[in-house]
């Protein structure tokens, strides 16, 4: 093991055993809480990315290259799930699909109506903005140019966010150092060259500018961001390669001490870490010198997502 290696906190066998099985049976009685027991939507969708997330990571400990394709489409479904949470929450009276690519079902507004009341019982934020870029990087979603949801996180659901979500009947009010880090983290989606499909980029992942950079790092500071992942995304930003290294080394060991007594799977995959590191990578075209089982090297080159 070398210097810069951070071997993964132990999960507990009951917790990994509860985190196996068969996920595809268990989205369809997901989506029968909705259809038939009016379980609110979006809480579900919330609920669901999450558990597949377990999911994910309890079967990293026997795949840590996530290869199978059951895993991979898992992932996948996890961030359709989560992204399909913002969607909601920003523009909950338009058209809407959310793909299911672990079952190869669909949900949509043509469908299931979805009343912003009655199926969410709280409001999304900045801080969802973030969870959802954090997931959609991981698994590679955001690679997905012909949907365009790069542009879709830039473009609109981080403006209306700044806006206090101007199509939804609840308020939202997002913390300053949040939304810092939204606009930050907006900075390395591509933007594009016009409004039509022919403009839209094909890679989605870009390097921002020195001046975005210096930018994003003073209203980080301003804004006293001071989160592990806040941290770590203020040091990326000073595009200084052994600098963030030494930065990710101790977000991992601090986030290897920090998990408690009896973590969840999931935290054996730190999303904001693995999706900054992906940035790194991809982005700022660093090949890292520090090796993780937090970190897989699949999810940090990060190919195209599994097909919807």
């Amino acid at each position: 093991m070398g210097i810069n290696d951070v071997p993964r906190h132990p999960v507990s066998r009951q917790r990994l055993e509860q985190a196996l099985g068969d996920k595809a049976d268990h989205v369809q009685r997901r989506f029968e809480d909705v259809y038939h027991h009016e379980y609110p939507l979006r809480e579900m969708l919330s609920e669901l990315g999450h558990e597949l997330l377990d999911h994910v990571a309890a079967r990293s400990v026997s795949d840590p290259d996530l290869q199978e394709e059951r895993t991979r489409l898992a992932l996948t479904t996890a961030a359709e799930s989560l992204l399909g949470v913002l969607e909601l929450g920003c523009c909950p009276g338009g058209d809407w699909e959310i793909p299911f690519p672990l079952t190869r079902t669909r949900f949509s507004s043509e469908e299931k109506d979805f009343d912003e009341m009655r199926d969410a019982t709280d409001t999304v934020t900045a801080r969802t903005w973030v969870e959802a870029f954090h997931i959609c990087v991981a698994s590679g979603l955001v690679r997905d140019w012909e949907r365009a949801l790069g542009l879709l996180l830039r473009k609109d659901y981080a403006p209306m966010l700044h806006k206090n979500l101007p199509y939804a009947q609840r308020d939202s009010i997002s913390d300053p150092a949040d939304l810092a880090h939204m606009d930050a983290l907006c900075g390395y989606l591509t933007p594009s060259s016009g409004h039509l499909p022919r403009d839209w980029p094909q890679v989605t992942l870009c390097k921002p500018s020195i001046d975005e950079r210096l930018d994003a790092a003073l209203a980080l500071d301003a804004a006293e961001a001071t989160s592990p992942d806040q941290r770590l995304l203020r040091v990326l930003l000073r595009d200084d390669q052994a600098a963030f290294e030494r930065a990710l080394h101790q977000r991992l060991e601090e986030h290897r001490v920090g998990v408690g007594a009896d973590p969840a799977p999931r935290s054996l995959m730190p999303l904001g870490a693995i999706a900054l590191t992906a940035l790194a990578v991809q982005a700022h075209d660093w090949n890292l010198r520090i090796k993780s089982g937090y970190l897989p090297a699949c999810l940090l080159n990060a190919p195209a997502p599994a097909a919807s």
